[in-house]
């Protein structure tokens, strides 16, 4: 007798993928909230220190930071155990229905978004980065990037004064504000409701970009900047927040689609020496295929984890900040 296809019904798919959420099966995973990253509606999960993923949707969608993996939770499932039959993933998550993560306690203490007024509001209401304020000391003193470029970054529009804090602000191609990342000496996070495109920074602002220089933080990108000021005149120095969203990836393919009709356009990989870096950098190269823009990467000089590392160093032994070397 000839067995019956197995069938989910629209029903049974709809209470599965409304009553399991992917935090559920990361933490089932090995996977652990990273409160401190974490916002109400944007969930950061870690294993190890190369895995990082994001929670959505309320528990409904995910994505994998180090590559372009998104989905549901069927979706979720089969990206970790490819070998498992439908029917065995279907009735896997069926008895997962109204199981309550871990993480749910933290969630629900965190005030809604709507409580707070959105990222674009409250950096216009920000103030202008100013000497003698704790962000200015934390980035020159603690982090070592030169007046000079702070300056700079300032009347760009990258940097502004937050509470102890600097802030970083992420742009899209309009230019409009669509994330703040906050950074301090006792602060690392992101404003509520922000979305991660792309940190940016030109010298020379409204330059035709030939150079795209992509680091991970944007004080790595602004270090690079800083240690790169003879090449710097047609260089657009980015960050993408230590995460390649769809968002951050819409970011870079728009200006890979302008680079691409320059013949000598080329994408400069800039993240960090470690097993996310070269992910990061596996995936650019990617990208930079895919656009017709040649691309390589640069190391941060000295054997430094990160640029701002190197900064650091660098203006330790020699009192001045090193060159990139090509």
């Amino acid at each position: 007798m000839a067995m019956e296809r197995f069938k989910l019904s629209e029903a049974d798919r709809d209470t599965i993928t409304s009553g399991v959420s992917c935090a559920l099966l990361l933490e089932r995973y090995g996977f652990a909230l990273d409160k401190k990253e974490s916002t109400r509606n944007s969930l950061k999960y870690r294993r190890g220190k190369g895995e990082t993923y994001i929670v959505s949707h309320q528990g409904k969608g995910w994505w994998d930071t180090g590559s372009q993996a998104k989905g549901n939770v069927f979706d979720l499932v089969k990206h970790f155990d490819p070998t498992l039959r439908w029917r065995d993933v279907c009735n896997d998550l069926g008895k997962m229905v109204g199981v309550a993560p871990a993480s749910t306690p933290w969630v629900n203490a965190q005030k809604a978004s709507s409580d707070y007024p959105p990222p674009a509001e409250r950096w216009a209401k920000a103030r202008p980065l100013r000497k003698g304020t704790t962000a200015w000391q934390y980035l020159t003193e603690t982090r070592c990037l030169p007046e000079w470029l702070l300056r700079k970054a300032s009347a760009n529009g990258s940097i502004r004064d937050g509470f102890k804090a600097a802030w970083f602000s992420y742009r899209n191609a309009q230019g409009a504000i669509t994330g703040v990342e906050r950074r301090g000496p006792e602060t690392r996070l992101q404003l509520k409701d922000s979305v991660k495109t792309l940190f940016r920074f030109q010298l020379r602002p409204n330059t035709p970009v030939r150079r795209l220089v992509v680091a991970e933080a944007p004080i790595d990108a602004l270090s690079f900047a800083a240690m790169d000021v003879e090449r710097g005149n047609d260089t657009l120095y980015v960050a993408t927040g230590g995460g390649m969203g769809p968002e951050t990836i819409t970011a870079l393919q728009d200006l890979l689609d302008v680079m691409r009709h320059n013949p000598n356009a080329l994408l400069v990989v800039a993240t960090d020496r470690d097993v996310s870096g070269h992910r990061y950098a596996d995936m650019l190269y990617d990208l930079a295929d895919e656009n017709g823009v040649d691309s390589m990467r640069l190391y941060p000089p000295g054997g430094a984890n990160d640029f701002n590392q190197a900064l650091q160093v660098s203006k330790t032994e020699n009192g001045a900040s090193a060159a990139v070397a090509a």
